[in-house]
């Protein structure tokens, strides 16, 4: 019984130091890394997705436009508002441009954070199929010792129509210069 209580402890002691050098070449191994930055990963896809949102009737509040974790790509213009009175008053029409990687999904939501704000949302959540195409870029910068923030979409374009009528409620002051 003594001999199994003292095998027990050495091979106890054994996996603790084993484990303890692990831990200390994987920390060694991630700290190593660089920071890259933001990283664009090749989007090939193009898109355009439209959206109609009812705004709250009898309501004067203004509706603001964010985008979450979608970059506005350096040659857009954005946003862009048109006027249509055909367009029913309390409806506003959002046609949002894209590019992405495959696998990609575009998300809007209307009041995410509270009241009165509209979110702009790509994720690659639909699949794996955005981090299989993305892959090779992420497995090339882990080679090369450098992670970062890999960006999967971003606007080139967002156009608001809207009835003239509410044409105030429409809060782009961030956008404007």
């Amino acid at each position: 019984m003594r001999k199994l209580r003292i095998t027990a402890l050495i091979l106890v002691f054994l996996g603790l130091l084993i484990g303890g050098v692990g831990i200390g070449m994987c920390f060694v191994e991630a700290s190593s890394f660089t920071y890259g930055g933001d990283s664009r990963l090749n989007m090939t896809v193009t898109d355009t997705a439209t959206y109609q949102i009812s705004l709250e009737k009898g309501s004067d509040e203004k509706i603001g436009f964010e985008s979450w974790n979608m970059p506005i790509a350096p040659d857009a213009e954005v946003p862009q508002v048109e006027t249509n009175a055909k367009l029913a008053p309390g409806t506003i029409q959002v046609d949002v441009e894209y590019r992405t990687v495959p696998g990609c999904t575009l998300d809007l939501w209307l009041n995410y954070y509270g009241k009165d704000n509209l979110v702009v949302h790509a994720s690659p959540s639909a699949g794996v199929e955005a981090v299989l195409y993305a892959k090779d870029q992420i497995l090339s910068d882990i080679k090369n010792r450098q992670i970062g923030d890999y960006q999967w979409a971003e606007i080139t374009g967002v156009t608001f129509t809207i009835n003239p009528t509410d044409r105030d409620r429409l809060d782009l002051s961030p956008f404007a210069e």
